[in-house]
């Protein structure tokens, strides 16, 4: 059993409901929690924990520390980050999607010139 599953099984006892009650009340599938209990899902989405942190009113941290370091705890593994990306964006203000918008256009160019710089010093060493 994994220790995410474990804080929010404990939550639920806390708040007199229970795991199944919960996800349907917050419209997530039964078997994601099945999952993460059996070991078989490491963590939830980022959007899940959301749900269930409002819910029981705690902190996402508080949810997420329980399965990894807190350094890690907020990241989706890598084929999540679109959806992640796209669920946290819609909850930001119009304001703040194009700050959003624009932080990812200054890394694609930072990433960009340092490829640029990368492909110019390869070119270099063949001459």
């Amino acid at each position: 059993m994994s220790a995410m599953y474990d804080q929010i099984q404990a939550l639920c006892r806390q708040n007199a409901t229970n795991i199944t009650a919960m996800c349907r009340a917050l419209g997530i599938p039964r078997s994601v929690l099945s999952e993460l209990r059996s070991g078989r899902t490491k963590a939830l989405s980022v959007h899940n924990l959301k749900k269930i942190a409002e819910y029981f009113d705690v902190p996402v941290d508080s949810l997420s520390r329980a399965a990894q370091p807190a350094a890690l705890a907020v990241f989706p593994p890598p084929e999540d980050y679109f959806t992640s990306l796209y669920m946290e964006a819609r909850e930001l203000n119009e304001e703040n999607r194009r700050k959003l918008l624009d932080l990812a256009h200054i890394l694609l160019l930072a990433q960009r010139q340092q490829t640029g710089a990368v492909q110019t010093a390869r070119q270099e060493e063949v001459q």
